[in-house]
């Protein structure tokens, strides 16, 4: 039986033209129907699987299970040998392939193959299918009575999400050698923006449900981004040092809650009670009235 690139999963079922560009053919249309052909959607899931074995929370009974050895260190795991022996065991629908003589004919170097998988992998469509918390978590900002308690939860379920991903660890990878190629900055750009932009009107409809607007001097861009920083900044932290204490066992005992509350205690403002000033403004205006009087400094700058 026959299997089409329409039957295959999301997003393995996607248009691949402009992600996948470094398949072998001499004539155009021949590389454009390869590009979306089962066989390649079958060499990334096969090397998608990889990243997730390899880069995944690891669970070393299952290591055990399977006699597998774990490398965690670099890309070393996505070995041509590696490839050959993932394809001849992929699950229908996906093609399974014997030998690299397949994979040669796709492909004219691993190269070439690791820079389309890597497009891939931090293209928009993938970053949903890896990221388990989404549905509860993006509902629990604009549906729990209290917004203070639909933080420390949605931060808390944010910080496990990102840190089972293992797109986040990739990242983490590719980022620390992105100079050595640049379209790794463009394919990490592009993630960036399929991981915020469903946040971005989360975020939108959630502050003027509850009544609030970003101040000014602020855009949701900016926002977004910040928020995005420190949660991925605890997460790394909490990777290298479980025990570092950024989350505790309840959620309400939980460092990103305590980061985020603070940006948007910062950002935010009621609609009925606009400030009209920025933060620069609103915290320089507060930090004069809170100098002690022996540190009074005149318009000059200079102090009595």
């Amino acid at each position: 039986m026959t299997v089409g690139k329409a039957e295959l999963p999301y997003p393995y079922n996607q248009d691949f033209s402009g992600i996948v560009t470094r398949v072998k053919g001499v004539r155009e249309a021949t590389r454009a129907a390869l590009v979306n052909s089962p066989k390649v959607a079958s060499y990334l899931k096969a090397g998608a699987n990889l990243v997730e074995q390899n880069l995944g929370a690891c669970d070393w009974a299952a290591v055990a299970d399977t006699g597998k050895k774990q490398y965690w260190s670099g890309l070393r795991f996505l070995t041509e040998r590696a490839l050959s022996r993932e394809m001849e065991s992929l699950e229908p629908p996906f093609l399974r392939q014997k030998g690299d003589g397949p994979y040669r004919a796709t492909w004219a170097s691993h190269d070439d193959y690791l820079n389309d998988l890597l497009t891939f992998m931090f293209h928009a469509n993938n970053y949903d299918p890896q990221y388990n918390a989404e549905v509860e978590t993006r509902g629990w900002l604009d549906d729990e009575e209290s917004f203070v308690d639909a933080i420390d939860r949605a931060t808390f379920a944010e910080l496990q999400a990102i840190c089972r991903m293992p797109l986040f660890r990739l990242q983490l990878i590719m980022v620390a050698t992105a100079d050595r190629n640049d379209g790794i900055h463009d394919a990490i750009a592009n993630q960036y923006d399929g991981a915020l932009e469903p946040w971005k009107k989360i975020y939108e409809s959630t502050f003027a449900s509850r009544g609030f607007q970003l101040r000014n001097g602020v855009t949701l861009d900016q926002l977004a981004n910040m928020l995005a920083a420190v949660t991925e900044g605890f997460a790394l932290h909490h990777l290298g040092d479980p025990g570092a204490g950024i989350v505790g066992e309840d959620h309400q005992d939980n460092l990103v809650a305590m980061a985020v509350l603070g940006i948007l205690n910062s950002y935010l403002e009621p609609v009925n009670e606009p400030s009209g000033l920025t933060l620069r403004e609103h915290f320089r205006d507060t930090s004069f009235r809170a100098r002690p009087a022996d540190r009074t400094i005149d318009q000059n700058g200079d102090r009595p």
